[in-house]
């Protein structure tokens, strides 16, 4: 038996890319399926399970890309308590208003679970928060990829006499090297 060096080096070659091929759907296959469930339904739609109840929970509804989460309010502004939050649901980020309130706020969300198709928003597309008997309409003014300096910049920034929610995520899926971020006007309050 010879040993065929051409071959070894190709076989070798092979197993070495399905392995990386392999650990990289393992690590980003929940985010890719559900950019494959989201281009089987283009009608992607959700249902809005919303209650008359008291509850001062907030919850993040986004019918275009079939988000439907709890925003969750981390406990401190540490890095810990933010990331805790968001293995429940979307976060709020510390040291910004509240929806509904004249300003900022800031939810935050991973690239690989709800906020995995957050790129598809579209200017005048809608979202919805609702707190307790409330929804708050919110309407895109703007999509944006920065670098996580330029967010920063952005963020800095006090809308006057406006309700704006800023939605960010890290991009692309896989990575945090950039940022979405998508940011949005209250339109109006219903009551439900």
């Amino acid at each position: 038996m010879t040993f065929n060096f051409k071959k070894e080096i190709v076989i070798f070659s092979v197993i070495y890319l399905l392995a990386i091929v392999f650990l990289y759907l393992f690590l980003n296959g929940g985010a890719y399926l559900k950019i494959l469930r989201y281009y089987l339904s283009l009608d992607a739609k959700i249902s809005y399970a919303m209650t008359g109840s008291n509850s001062k929970d907030y919850y993040l509804y986004i019918p275009k890309i079939a988000v439907s989460a709890p925003i969750i309010s981390p406990k401190d502004d540490s890095i810990q308590s933010i990331l805790a939050g968001l293995e429940k649901g979307v976060g709020f980020y510390p040291g910004y208003q509240l929806p509904g309130q004249t300003g900022q706020s800031v939810i935050l969300g991973h690239n690989s679970s709800f906020f995995s198709l957050l790129s598809k928003l579209r200017e005048d597309d809608e979202f919805y928060i609702t707190e307790g008997n409330f929804k708050l309409v919110y309407r895109v003014f703007s999509n944006d990829i920065l670098t996580s300096q330029k967010t920063d910049e952005l963020l800095s920034k006090k809308p006057e006499n406006e309700s704006i929610a800023t939605l960010v995520t890290c991009w692309p899926i896989g990575s945090s090297s950039k940022r979405t971020v998508i940011q949005a006007r209250l339109e109006h309050i219903e009551k439900i």
